[in-house]
């Protein structure tokens, strides 16, 4: 043991110790202190080096050579209501239902410019519609989104500032929300419902359900909507967390039950959704479909895009995922954010892509491996450990024999 004494104003000068062996010289100690500044300078450098590489997504062994960005609208008002809410008389005027909120908008651009840092280098400054194209559901409130997002993104450059506004117009694309087929999938499939029927009768799920018969009695009586599955639960704790999301107070009666017992039924009402490979194929493989056929497109140097924008929903992420086989099963987040990297090693010339979820605004976005490959995964291996979930013909796929079969009407968006 030995005591050390510092003077408050020399830090770095003599040091008193118990043992003149102990002695360090004051121009040794200076010395020592310079190298351990240095250090710490350089420990500083590596660390905001790190960081910014990680906002950029830049990787020299493996440069960039597409980008897809899917992601969920931003935070909204209520979309639905509920026979005994309390606002389900309210216009909400000016907003409305189920359009962005403030905060949602300022969220949105927000991500916009952080698309910005870690995919500027790559795009360019100048937004051209040969390289960047934008595509939506067809609701409000994604192509809300998506405009608020390209607002952060594409700042106008140059010749592009057309006016004393620092914006400029970003096309969004869409489908008719009945005949959707890539973002939501809302075309009427009979064979993906049977599908469903099928997981819903089993004997897992009925198990489940018994679970929950007392919450599905009490929420029927409570909010005087029929509620007796994970779906009808999921849709009273949307209008409830989206009512507070707006500030709006709930009713009293919602202590009991909002949200911790309504969270995991809601869960499982997403997971029901993409129960297996089936039902993935029908919905979420499709999109990963066509992600695929623009990397392969880009792999055999075919003239293509840089990078495709996303605008869906929750059961949009839910569904991609599930298909890739990397969701953690969870409540996804307003503006969720899943980007895809095709990439090339140089070393090999191999392409391959990097997934990445951001699922919060306040933090990086962590990494999503699939199953059986690597996080950088080969192109063609990704392409065979997908192929049970992606259809090779959609429309023959979904038909079944039963031609008295009625799809069943469809909640939401």
């Amino acid at each position: 043991m030995r005591r050390i004494s510092v003077g408050c104003c020399e830090a770095f000068g003599h040091i008193e110790t118990k043992f003149d062996r102990y002695s360090i010289s004051e121009e040794t100690w200076k010395i020592m202190a310079g190298s351990i500044m240095a250090m710490a300078a350089f420990a500083v450098f590596l660390i905001i080096g790190i960081k910014a590489a990680h906002i950029s997504g830049k990787n020299n062994d493996k440069p960039l050579q597409m980008v897809h960005i899917v992601m969920r609208h931003g935070a909204r008002t209520p979309a639905s209501t509920y026979p005994n809410d309390p606002y389900k008389d309210d216009p909400l005027y000016p907003v409305g239902w189920g359009q962005l909120t403030n905060p949602g908008k300022l969220t949105l651009f927000k991500i916009g410019r952080y698309f910005r840092q870690r995919y500027g280098n790559f795009l360019g400054d100048r937004y051209s519609p040969d390289e960047f194209y934008t595509q939506s559901t067809d609701v409000d409130r994604t192509k809300a989104s998506m405009q608020l997002v390209n607002a952060g993104l594409w700042p106008p450059k140059g010749d592009q500032q057309w006016g004393p506004l620092h914006w400029q117009p970003i096309p969004i694309h869409s489908e008719p929300l009945e005949e959707d087929s890539l973002l939501l999938v809302r075309r009427p499939c009979p064979k993906y419902h049977v599908e469903k029927s099928k997981v819903i009768q089993s004997e897992e799920v009925q198990k489940m359900y018994k679970q929950y018969e007392e919450l599905f009695k009490n929420l029927t009586e409570i909010t005087g909507q029929k509620t007796d599955d994970f779906e009808g639960v999921q849709d009273i704790y949307t209008t409830l967390l989206s009512e507070v999301g707006y500030n709006l107070t709930i009713p009293e009666w919602t202590k009991d039950y909002y949200p911790e017992k309504m969270y995991f039924p809601t869960i499982k009402s997403f997971v029901l959704n993409a129960y297996n490979d089936e039902m993935n194929r029908l919905r979420g493989g499709v999109l990963l479909k066509k992600l695929i056929e623009d990397w392969t497109a880009k792999s055999e140097g075919k003239p293509s895009k840089k990078a495709f924008l996303y605008g869906g929903h929750d059961g949009t992420i839910v569904n991609l995922l599930s298909a890739l086989k990397v969701w953690d099963e969870q409540v996804p987040n307003y503006a969720i954010t899943i980007l895809f990297e095709l990439r090339k090693d140089t070393h090999t010339n191999e392409f391959g892509v990097e997934m990445f979820l951001r699922n919060v605004t306040d933090a990086p976005p962590f990494k999503l491996t699939v199953p059986g490959c690597d996080h950088f995964c080969p192109l063609t291996k990704l392409v065979e450990l997908t192929k049970n979930v992606i259809p090779e013909n959609w429309e023959e796929e979904c038909k079944i024999d039963d031609k008295d079969f009625v799809v069943p009407e469809l909640r939401g968006p």
